[in-house]
């Protein structure tokens, strides 16, 4: 069975970058447009993970992962942050909130892959 992986991502050109990776790579990927369209499709679809961006509309990716984190049905979900906001503060703090790892973008996709697979593998 596939893993499935739920973007979260308001840039289309990441999100079409990251798709492409994800799906070659065998994985099923779908994507929210920000952290309140994501909590929304988590009412109603369950992913293996979550890749997480920060800056977004509505509901930014901090807050997104504390809502998360606070609700029983998805507290477990692995969630990796992937944002162009690398400061230590960021990172500290997504990584409190409960996020399994922090990526600063750019990223090359081939990390992206293994730290998927690492962080699906840990089972964090």
């Amino acid at each position: 069975m596939k893993n499935k992986i739920l973007l979260v991502e308001d840039e289309k050109n990441i999100v079409l970058g990251v798709t492409i990776c994800l799906r070659s790579a065998g994985l099923d990927v779908a994507v929210a447009e920000d952290g309140a369209d994501a909590l929304r499709k988590l009412e109603t679809d369950k992913p293996d993970l979550v890749l997480l961006d920060l800056v977004m509309p509505k509901l930014n990716g901090l807050d997104a992962l504390q809502a998360m984190k606070a609700n029983e049905t998805t507290r477990d979900i692995p969630v990796i942050v992937l944002s162009a906001r690398a400061q230590e503060e960021d990172i500290q703090r997504a990584m409190e909130l409960g996020a399994a790892d922090y990526m600063a973008k750019p990223f090359r996709p081939e990390e992206l892959l293994a730290v998927i697979r690492q962080v699906l593998a840990e089972g964090v």
